[in-house]
């Protein structure tokens, strides 16, 4: 008789264990897996901007070596052109390409859309500065006016020399910044610090 009681405890008690989750255990479960999803997702949303931004800085830097090797073959200068805009209520930054004529800069006449106008992504701030002008101011413009480039890719091969910076709108922080030398050469600083030799 004794042995069948124990049995019938240890029944009971396998019984107890295998009956599940309780309902607070559950709710913990599912709070842990929420809080580490959102982690998770936060870090790989921040990340993938970190990723499209150095995409935009590269892509930048690679289209600049083109102007520059359009404006060596077709004897005509290239510039570009920095603005602000403004994006269904959102201020943003283009990019617009030039070449000078005898009348004056105009859009390019190319066969492709290499050098269309650019737009930045929002939430950052550009800032310009050039050898010879340190602090260029980025604005809007005239639209009825034909605007001046302020960084230039001569015939001749020479560029105004300068550098583009990628600041945070919202917290000042220095993300990325282009440098760019008299002959074109051109290099990705991201945070403002050098980590690899020139990339142009």
């Amino acid at each position: 008789m004794p042995d069948l009681r124990a049995q019938m405890l240890a029944t009971r008690s396998r019984r107890r264990r295998s009956g599940g989750f309780s309902l607070i255990e559950l709710l913990v479960a599912v709070l842990v897996i929420v809080l580490l999803t959102s982690v998770v997702s936060l870090n790989v949303g921040s990340g993938g901007r970190l990723l499209k931004r150095e995409a935009e800085v590269r892509h930048l830097a690679a289209t600049m070596g083109y102007a520059q090797s359009e404006a060596e073959l077709s004897g005509s200068d290239y510039g570009l052109f920095v603005e602000l805009t403004d994006d269904v209520g959102e201020q943003r930054y283009l990019a617009r390409w030039l070449q000078r004529f005898d009348q004056g800069w105009a859009e390019p006449r190319l066969p492709d859309d290499t050098l269309a106008p650019y737009r930045f992504e929002s939430g950052v701030e550009l800032s310009l500065s050039l050898f010879d002008n340190p602090d260029v101011l980025i604005s809007t413009r005239d639209p009825e006016l034909l605007p001046e480039p302020q960084i230039i890719f001569f015939a001749g091969g020479e560029v105004s020399e300068g550098e583009l910076d990628w600041v945070d709108s919202q917290t000042g922080d220095l993300l990325f910044r282009l440098q760019w030398d008299f002959f074109g050469r051109t290099t990705l600083l991201p945070g403002g610090e050098r980590i690899d030799d020139p990339t142009g």
